[in-house]
């Protein structure tokens, strides 16, 4: 008897820890930029997925992978860096590597911590006061 409960709770606490792991609702989306407003704010559009490096976006993304990296730019700046999920709905986005074009005007960059808020096909950024 002892073991059944005992692995009945090992199992109860795998499952719990398997769904937890999986709140990012960030995973795996592409974002096309619609508005990048004067206090740091933004609005996108859902997009389709950017295989890179073999597809080159040819307008202002923001996408996030499973492994908390995330791709943004546009089809001659493209940024890679990391994020983090936290409870409350905020994102933490650290800006990284990057490669632009000679002619190439650098978009606005996103960093520091955002409030999101996912609306069926529509993110909302809003940074957070510190």
């Amino acid at each position: 008897m002892r073991k059944l409960i005992f692995t009945f709770i090992i199992i109860s606490f795998s499952f719990i820890t398997n769904v937890k792991g999986q709140t990012n609702p960030l995973a795996k989306t592409t974002w096309e930029v619609e508005k990048m407003n004067a206090d740091g704010s933004a609005t996108f559009k859902k997009a389709k997925w950017i295989k890179f490096p073999e597809e080159e976006p040819k307008f202002n993304f923001l996408q996030f992978e499973a492994d908390k990296k995330f791709h943004t730019g546009t089809s001659c700046f493209h940024m890679m860096g990391t994020y983090s999920v936290y409870e409350g709905n905020q994102v933490e986005i650290s800006e990284g590597m990057a490669d632009m074009a000679g002619d190439c005007k650098e978009p606005k960059a996103l960093k520091g911590t955002y409030q999101f808020k996912i609306d069926k096909d529509r993110l909302e950024l809003s940074p957070v006061k510190e």
